[in-house]
């Protein structure tokens, strides 16, 4: 879901910041090509949202696994 985020905040800017695109491509050249991890995407949150205002509305949390909904929250809040 915090993947999702960070694309449609990229989605809006003129140009992909290079700190992002580089970090999507380091992960394509691990096996399985999986994407960045939590704590890195939610970098490239604070670095996209300090450069312009952003808001994030996030529907369906009830529906979150516990577990998960803690690091999302807290990943969110440190953004």
């Amino acid at each position: 879901m915090v993947g999702a985020l960070i694309k449609q905040v990229v989605g809006g800017l003129e140009e992909m910041p290079e700190e992002i695109s580089e970090a999507y491509d380091d992960q394509k050249k691990v096996i399985g090509g999986r994407g960045p991890e939590l704590s890195d995407i939610a970098k490239m949150l604070q670095t996209t949202s300090c450069e312009r205002l952003t808001f994030i509305s996030i529907d369906a949390m009830d529906e979150c696994a516990p577990e998960h909904l803690i690091k999302i929250l807290d990943s969110l809040h440190q953004t």
